[in-house]
């Protein structure tokens, strides 16, 4: 028998996560479409693939997974309110928005980001309520700064432990 709603809530509170916005235009091709993910993972160096994880009731949802292409921008710490905008289901969270577009793929990307990923639509799995998209890396830029953590529904920053070389 499966576990319960409430514990499987606080499994989820207990793994932080970096920040990510995932973007894509809609299927019109004008408007852009996204959302804020803790699910981002690098998945392969060879090929380099990477993946997230969508619920089926998100407003991107139809857009994402039709796409052949998406950006993703790992956020820094101070990024809060992008990340809090991404994640609602309001449909005008790209109001007065400026974006970067990829260098390789047309794909939006947040200005100001740690990193900035360009890809191409590799697989699409459905698994339970969540559409788990891998993507082939086709292009990315790393920027330095401090990344943006989710951890106990509440949005922090990383800070080394004492005595940690960073190797």
């Amino acid at each position: 028998m499966p576990i319960s709603g409430d514990i499987y809530k606080r499994i989820g509170q207990a793994a932080a996560g970096a920040v990510s916005v995932v973007t894509a235009y809609e299927r019109s091709g004008n408007e852009v479409v996204g959302l804020t993910v803790s699910s981002f993972v690098t998945l392969s160096f060879e090929p380099p693939l990477v993946m997230f994880a969508i619920q089926h009731n998100a407003n991107s949802y139809p857009s994402i997974v039709a796409s052949r292409v998406f950006g993703v921008s790992l956020l820094c710490a101070q990024q809060v309110e992008v990340a809090r905008r991404f994640a609602t289901k309001k449909p005008d969270k790209t109001r007065n928005m400026t974006f970067e577009r990829g260098t390789s793929l047309p794909v939006p990307l947040i200005s100001g980001s740690l990193a900035q990923i360009e890809c191409l639509t590799s697989q699409i799995f459905i698994s339970g309520d969540h559409a788990i998209v891998v993507g082939l890396v086709e292009a990315a830029r790393t920027h330095h700064g401090e990344p943006l953590l989710y951890f106990a529904r509440k949005f922090g920053s990383f800070a080394p432990l004492a005595g940690d070389a960073g190797d």
